[in-house]
């Protein structure tokens, strides 16, 4: 009798149950097996070059529908019908201090650099201090947002754009809420 109580005390594990010598344990399968995408890094999106457009080969003509769909966009978001009211103003102000400038026909009103005052063309491209333009020279211009004013026109109105407010990303600035501030003369 003593022998076998040294035995199953021997073949107890630590929770009390018996040991089974010689089991197999199930092996559970994975009925959904997920399919995970390689998202590609910031170093190898830099060196495919996908932040970069191409210098010739872009023509102006191309991007006059993305400019119509900018222009249904801004009317539909600024709804400059009804906003234009004295009390509206500021919410029309941060609807235009928030919205994508992708397919803008911009103007370089002002800037410390005379070379790019009165460049004008469609925003192919918003980066967090630059406007990159294709000119109707179909030529590609990156324009610096600081120190520069911009202006576009939608239906009847025309807008100003101080470049010095815009250096944000364009990501980033759809989701902050403005304070205004004030502007210093070039």
């Amino acid at each position: 009798m003593v022998d076998t109580a040294k035995s199953t005390r021997k073949s107890q594990n630590k929770r009390g149950g018996k040991k089974q010598v010689g089991s197999i344990k199930p092996v559970k399968e994975n009925s959904k097996k997920r399919n995970k995408r390689k998202v590609l890094t910031s170093i190898e999106r830099r060196k495919l070059g996908l932040h970069k457009l191409p210098k010739t080969g872009l023509k102006y003509k191309s991007f006059g529908p993305l400019h119509q769909l900018w222009r249904e966009y801004m009317e539909h978001v600024l709804d400059l019908e009804t906003s234009t009211s004295e009390t509206k103003k500021d919410m029309l102000y941060q609807r235009i201090a928030k919205a994508d400038y992708h397919g803008c026909l911009l103007m370089v009103t002002r800037s410390k650099c005379p070379a790019y005052i009165g460049s004008k063309g469609i925003v192919v491209l918003e980066t967090k201090n630059t406007f990159q333009i294709i000119c109707e020279d179909d030529k590609l211009r990156i324009i610096p947002k600081r120190d520069s004013i911009f202006t576009f026109n939608i239906s009847r109105w025309t807008f100003t754009l101080f470049g010095n407010h815009m250096n944000i990303r364009p990501s980033e600035r759809a989701a902050r809420k403005f304070k205004s501030k004030p502007t210093i003369d070039l």
